[in-house]
C-alpha cells in the first residue's frame, strides 16, 4: 500500500530519518545533515517534507527550503522506484499543502526536478549545479 505523508522533518519518525538520512539522499549533501541532526538530536528543522512509502517503507521524498530568497524543490526517490511518478506526486502534494506557490520563482538542483516544476507551470524555475563549493545557474 502506498500513502503520502506531509510534514515537517523534526516531524518525522526516527526510522524514516534513518532511511532518508541513509539510503534517500547524496552522501554529505545539505540535506542529509539536516535530517541527521534531527536524528541525532543536534538540529531542529521546521522544512516541509512530503514522504511516499510502500509497504510502510519510505521510498522517496521531496522538500521545500527557502534558499536566496526564492523557493527550492529538492527531492529524491529510490532507483527501484523511479519512473512511476512518485516525484510528481509529492510535489503536487507540497503544492496542495501550500508549502510552494506556483507564481513564485522555483530553484531547482537536477534536470529531473527541473522537468517535474515546469510541467507544474511555476512561474519560473531556474536550475543550479555545484561547481566546486558553490552554486551557479547551470
Amino acid at each position: 500500500m502506498n500513502q503520502i505523508t506531509v510534514t515537517t522533518v523534526d516531524g518525522l519518525p526516527p526510522e524514516d530519518c534513518l532511511a532518508i538520512g541513509y539510503r534517500l539522499t547524496k552522501p554529505a549533501s545539505d540535506f542529509q545533515r539536516e535530517v541527521m541532526g534531527v536524528l541525532d538530536g543536534s538540529a531542529s528543522s521546521a522544512t516541509p517534507i512530503a514522504v511516499w512509502h510502500h509497504d510502510g517503507a519510505v521510498v522517496a521524498w521531496a522538500c521545500s527550503h527557502i534558499w536566496q530568497g526564492s523557493q527550492t524543490l529538492e527531492m529524491f526517490t529510490d532507483e527501484r522506484h523511479r519512473g512511476r511518478g512518485i516525484a510528481s506526486a509529492l510535489s503536487a502534494s507540497l503544492l496542495a499543502a501550500g508549502v510552494l506557490e506556483r507564481g513564485r520563482i522555483v530553484q531547482v538542483f537536477s534536470e529531473t526536478t527541473q522537468m517535474i516544476a515546469r510541467r507544474m507551470h511555476f512561474a519560473e524555475v531556474h536550475r543550479y549545479e555545484r561547481r566546486g563549493s558553490d552554486w551557479a545557474i547551470a
